[in-house]
């Protein structure tokens, strides 16, 4: 079976894409593996924007470059995209896709037959052409579903961890449903919850649950290869909430609380302990890298590291 896994470009999606790979692999498949692009939004709070650059911009503009720039990929350890690519040549396909509803791409999972997909916090809104292309029939439900960061129906939205530390919940998860070509509203096909830590970042806390989030997948696609489809339940509407980004009250309200969005050191180790190999030369001099640029960069007031 070929599988596809739209990915956005931030570290817990990454990690959880990377974790399955050789699952899906074992289990003879052939993941096709779609890297798409977020770009930083200027307007945002500098919190926001900060969150940001910890959570994209050093994977993408740090640590792939210096994974790149060695002579192999490093064992033992996350690849990055030219990593997968190089490692796994003729068994996973990775490409970057700027729009995954533009009709060449479409036509490419059709000619490839890829006829399972999954979005992996791919923040992109799905179109009815690319979502058809997963129905086995016209009428039937596609064979497509999104790992969404957030308990549904009830977190539906961007930050929803956040969303659920601000209102003081105990649990928070990942939740995989159908797509529809509304946000976050498809049936629910599984859901994974974990405790809340207060003592940890809102991105640790959805990070610290990559394990529980690549487990849905990878029983998705089993069900799929056995059965030909998935079963789920509808959401209930009158239990939805839908949020939208953070405003200066959400994040004012967080600080008050002593929420943090991310803290710099842990996010440096949960990147060097994912691509790097233990005791390796490379970790620590990895470590080193990314200690030095962000020691350079201001913090701000309300999310002090």
């Amino acid at each position: 079976m070929r599988v596809a896994f739209l990915v956005g470009n931030d570290l817990t999606s990454h990690l959880i894409v990377g974790r399955v790979l050789d699952d899906v692999l074992r289990a003879g498949h052939t993941p096709y593996v779609c890297y798409t692009h977020q770009p930083p939004n200027p307007r945002a709070e500098p919190e926001l924007r900060e969150l940001f650059t910890y959570e994209r911009t050093l994977l993408n503009s740090c640590v792939y470059p210096y994974l790149d720039s060695l002579p192999a990929p490093l064992h033992g350890a996350l690849l990055s995209p030219a990593g997968i690519a190089k490692l796994y040549r003729d068994k996973v396909v990775v490409r970057v896709v700027e729009d995954v509803n533009a009709p060449d791409f479409i036509d490419y999972l059709a000619a490839e037959n890829v006829r399972v997909g999954f979005s992996v916090r791919c923040y992109q809104k799905f179109r009815a052409p690319l979502i058809d292309h997963f129905r086995p029939e016209p009428d039937a439900p596609a064979l497509f579903a999104n790992l969404h960061p957030g308990i549904l129906p009830r977190y539906r939205g961007v930050l929803t961890f956040a969303r659920s530390m601000l209102h003081g919940e105990r649990e928070a998860g990942f939740t995989l449903h159908r797509v529809n070509e509304d946000w976050d509203a498809g049936g629910v096909i599984a859901l994974s919850t974990g405790p809340l830590d207060y003592g940890s970042s809102v991105l640790e806390n959805m990070a610290g649950q990559r394990d529980r989030a690549a487990g849905l997948l990878l029983d998705a696609i089993g069900t799929a290869a056995a059965d030909g489809d998935w079963t789920d339940l509808p959401q209930d509407p009158e239990a939805a909430g839908y949020y939208s980004h953070l405003r200066r009250a959400d994040l004012d309200a967080l600080h008050r609380e002593g929420v943090e969005l991310f803290r710099h050191r842990p996010v440096i180790d949960l990147l060097t302990g994912a691509y790097t190999p233990p005791g390796s030369p490379e970790r620590f001099e990895l470590g080193g890298i990314l200690a030095g640029i962000t020691s350079r960069r201001p913090q701000t007031a309300a999310l002090p590291g």
